[in-house]
């Protein structure tokens, strides 16, 4: 598997756990709601700047 592969399938995986923490927002404890969003945002700035390092490098 190669870099773009690893980066498809974080892609799809933040977009999944996202997608989970919107949808359930009202049954997810209270507790738990904050981590997640934190995970789910940490998560998507790591994925955006993977994402935007791997279109600046390909041409390398």
């Amino acid at each position: 598997m190669n870099d773009t592969t690893n980066l498809a399938i974080l892609i799809v995986l933040t977009l999944l756990l996202g997608g989970v923490v919107v949808f359930y927002k009202d049954t997810i404890p209270q507790k738990l709601k904050r981590g997640l969003a934190i995970a789910v945002a940490l998560m998507l700035l790591l994925t955006f700047i993977m994402t935007a390092y791997t279109l600046f490098t390909m041409g390398s």
